[in-house]
């Protein structure tokens, strides 16, 4: 049996497929599905009022898949796939707020947001040697507010 999944990380396709001994296929990340989507202008990738997101493979869509599925907004996977709340449990364990604040302190120049945040920057921090080296060339996934 093969599954045919839109555009995913490949982690979440290869977790899931070889957990149950099967082959997935993923159509957006194939060689030829790339070159395609590098000659559409941009203006149609982009459009709408409001601006839409994949407007043109929406449009392509539209006929075939329920308008809710093509026309919904785009969320960032970890909560499209429901682990933030999972992960807002797990981490309280490993760092309380007030555990947080006084982090918070130390590092001021990280401007860390959150519990978790300060949490993962603090197991960061334990692992690597030369942190400093590192965190020079990472970016912010995200600015959303906390």
């Amino acid at each position: 049996m093969v599954f045919y999944f839109s555009a995913s990380p490949l982690q979440r396709v290869d977790r899931l497929t070889m957990a149950h001994s099967l082959e997935g296929r993923v159509p957006f990340l194939d060689l030829k599905m790339i070159e395609l989507g590098q000659r559409i202008p941009a203006h149609l990738k982009l459009a709408g009022d409001p601006l839409v997101e994949k407007w043109i493979l929406r449009k392509a869509f539209e006929d075939l898949l329920p308008s809710e599925i093509v026309w919904r907004t785009k969320e960032q996977f970890d909560e499209g796939s429901g682990t933030v709340d999972l992960l807002t449990q797990m981490l309280a364990k490993g760092m309380s707020e007030e555990e947080a604040q006084t982090y918070r302190q130390k590092h001021p120049e990280a401007r860390l947001r959150s519990a978790e945040e300060c949490y993962y920057h603090q197991i960061f921090m334990d692992v690597f040697e030369q942190p400093e080296s590192i965190l020079a060339n990472v970016a912010r996934w995200s600015e959303r507010p906390v």
